[in-house]
């Protein structure tokens, strides 16, 4: 078995591993780089028989359609993350077109590659060319899985992956079978995160301080939005509550599959409570009025969120609470630094209060050594961080277990 990596190597974006083996070609994941500049993973030398995707984000789904410009592969991933990744894909063709005046692929791409998904489910072994496959949950977003592959040698990748249960996802409890590698995300490697629920209970306190004020809370469309409606909700939050973007079509996607979360009722429940917003009218009232506003974009690299903050930056009673990560070079990024929104077409002072809080959806270190300590592979390939090489030798020195951070272009053999 041969791994070569395409992408995903020391970064974070872009994901693309091609695992070779029994005569068959398996690609895990084909994403895409959106910061601080569009990067893609470098292109299979070789006819792929099948892509599995672990979620719909696109850094490890955004250039799927471009494959179907020039083979037809079967694509595996669970129903949450196809329709998911449908949403996303045909959002970023609409970005690209607005900010490049281009996109990679068409919409006739994605559904060319659309004809050729196969959704699976978890825990359930299926047939990729010569070898076999499974998908595990990973509690990163609804649908996310950690993918298993199988051939002469067993390989696991994590995918984006949280043991941490939360609102809207649970990790549960996870057996893999006897592992040769395995691909581990580092995302926060070397690093951990906060309480969760002292974590919340700050956010909470925060939101209760802007009692009659603007809070706005940027937010990914896919995951970390509805897990906010969720925590308003379970905290009792007596305010008006709007949710703009495309986190309102994501939400609808996630109860259709209501499977892939903790519970349906309540997320059904939130959403009938919340408001959604659609209109520039609806936005200058909540301007004018207050509220608690979830809004995309996550990074605030687009979405109405540009909007709220350049007309609110001045208020006396708004506040900006960042909840996800931040990827260098993004401007929520260079806002936390600096304090200074800036993009290509603005750059402007933020004279309301920001906060930043610690709700992620990846693994922390200690829970990431925990993870590779329990699935006791043979070898551990870190991979989606930014400081792989350091993980490498953490795992070798505090696990025993041999690691390696590869560049991409780079391959293992097993």
């Amino acid at each position: 078995m041969i791994i070569k990596f395409l992408g995903g190597c020391d970064e974070v974006g872009r994901e693309a591993f091609l695992v070779k083996d029994n005569n068959t070609n398996v690609l895990l994941e084909y994403g895409v780089e959106l910061q601080p500049e569009i990067l893609l993973p470098l292109i299979p030398n070789v006819q792929v028989d099948s892509v599995l995707i672990s979620h719909a984000h696109l850094d490890h789904s955004g250039m799927v359609p471009l494959l179907y410009k020039f083979q037809t592969p079967n694509l595996f991933a669970t129903p949450a993350t196809l329709d998911l990744m449908n949403l996303l894909l045909e959002d970023y063709i609409k970005v690209g077109k607005i900010t490049r005046n281009y996109a990679e692929y068409t919409k006739a791409d994605i559904m060319k590659m659309n004809k050729h998904a196969i959704p699976q489910g978890y825990n359930k072994r299926f047939k990729v060319g010569n070898l076999q496959a499974e998908f595990f949950n990973a509690g990163h977003i609804p649908g996310s899985a950690s993918m298993f592959v199988s051939g002469s040698k067993n390989v696991l990748y994590t995918g984006d992956i949280n043991t941490i249960d939360t609102h809207l996802v649970r990790y549960g409890t996870q057996k893999y079978p006897k592992l040769d590698c395995l691909i581990t995300e580092s995302t926060y490697a070397g690093r951990e995160h906060a309480d969760r629920k002292l974590e919340e209970k700050r956010f909470v306190e925060k939101i209760k301080e802007h009692g009659h004020g603007l809070v706005m809370l940027p937010a990914f469309a896919v995951g970390r939005a509805q897990e906010l409606l969720l925590m308003l909700q379970e905290n009792n939050i007596k305010r008006e509550i709007y949710l703009d973007g495309m986190g309102q079509k994501a939400a609808d996607i996630i109860l259709f599959h209501k499977d892939y979360i903790n519970d349906a009722g309540k997320l059904r429940k939130a959403l009938r409570e919340v408001n959604f917003v659609r209109t520039k009218k609806q936005r200058n009232k909540i301007l004018r009025e207050g509220g608690i506003v979830i809004t995309t974009s996550g990074m605030l690299n687009g979405g109405p969120i540009l909007y709220y903050l350049n007309k609110a930056r001045d208020f006396k009673d708004a506040c900006l609470l960042i909840t996800g990560y931040q990827a260098e070079g993004t401007p929520g990024k260079k806002l936390l630094e600096t304090g200074y929104f800036e993009n290509e077409e603005m750059r402007f002072k933020v004279n309301i209060e920001i906060q930043r809080y610690n709700f992620s959806g990846h693994a922390g270190g200690t829970e990431l050594l925990n993870l590779i300590k329990k699935a006791n592979p043979k070898k551990v390939v870190c991979v989606h961080g930014d400081n792989t090489k350091k993980f490498a030798n953490d795992i070798k020195s505090k696990l025993g277990i041999e690691a390696i951070a590869p560049k991409i272009g780079e391959h293992v053999e097993m």
